[in-house]
């Protein structure tokens, strides 16, 4: 269900954007019918899917959606990730999600003959409903949600699940934005071996120079955040043993100051313990 990360992740190469798109309606039997660019482009689509299953963000993900959505986890994430994608889009691309999203129409258009036959059952309201761009606003996942709770064979609760997303968002979002680089780099090693052009003119980057630099920049300023967090958490501890050492100490002062009241009150009793024993042998004599 993730479509736009898909085609992001195919480097802007029109065969490998195509057989990414129409993998999942492909079965094995049926693709030796397509050219070695547009298998390459389905093999890739398999490939980032067992990365993103593997992946330990993606997994936290789907493990806090599993309980209220079980088999339907995997798949809701997917769409949360195509939401965060396309809602932050220019932190990874220099160019308008607009204009991506135009060309990636155009992709599955001009190759309309050879598209599958689901692909192409879906395709209308795939473009009609602007599916790439609508995940980036709530009232578009709602729609989709809501069509898919439809479509499930099982009850699936899916309508209710922007709910949750909304709930703890910045915790998706976070795993989403921890995710997507490491997959980006995984898919453009990928396309380094099958482009090696491109590698070397640094052409059809899936995510670009200038977003790199971004997302450096992001990761240092999460680093030095999380460094200040810890600082600061140390020095509250500090505080609080030095506070229990003061207690500590105060306590220890007072039992210095009691001692020799109680040094005193001790020699009292034992005076009259002896004058009572005297007393005690004297009445006995």
């Amino acid at each position: 269900m993730n479509y736009l990360a898909h085609l992001k992740l195919s480097g802007d190469h029109e065969y490998i954007m195509l057989g990414n798109f129409i993998a999942d309606h492909i079965r094995g039997n049926k693709i030796g019918q397509y050219s070695p660019e547009i298998v390459s482009g389905i093999m890739l689509h398999r490939k980032i899917d067992y990365f993103t299953d593997h992946h330990p963000e993606f997994i936290k993900t789907r493990e806090r959606l599993h309980p209220k959505y079980h088999k339907y986890a995997g798949v809701i994430a997917d769409v949360f990730y195509d939401h965060f994608l396309a809602k932050n889009w220019t932190e990874y691309s220099e160019f308008q999600l607009s204009n991506f999203t135009s060309y990636s129409y155009g992709v599955v258009l001009r190759n309309y003959s050879i598209l599958p036959s689901m692909t192409k059952k879906i395709l209308p309201f795939f473009i009609m409903q602007n599916w790439l761009a609508s995940y980036a606003k709530m009232e578009g996942l709602r729609r989709s949600f809501q069509l898919m709770a439809r479509r499930a064979n099982y009850k699936s609760n899916m309508e209710f699940v922007v709910d949750d997303l909304i709930d703890d968002y910045e915790l998706y979002e976070a795993e989403f934005k921890a995710f997507f680089p490491d997959i980006a780099a995984y898919c453009q090693n990928e396309l380094d071996v099958l482009f090696p052009g491109d590698r070397m003119s640094k052409k059809n980057q899936i995510i670009s120079e200038k977003a790199q630099e971004f997302i450096r920049q992001q990761k240092e300023i999460a680093r030095l955040k999380e460094e200040k967090a810890t600082q600061a958490k140390m020095l509250k501890e500090v505080s609080k043993l030095k506070k229990s050492k003061a207690k500590v100490d105060q306590i220890a002062s007072k039992v210095e100051e009691l001692k020799p009241e109680s040094a005193q009150k001790t020699e009292e009793v034992k005076k009259v313990k002896t004058k009572r024993f005297l007393l005690s042998r004297k009445d006995n004599s």
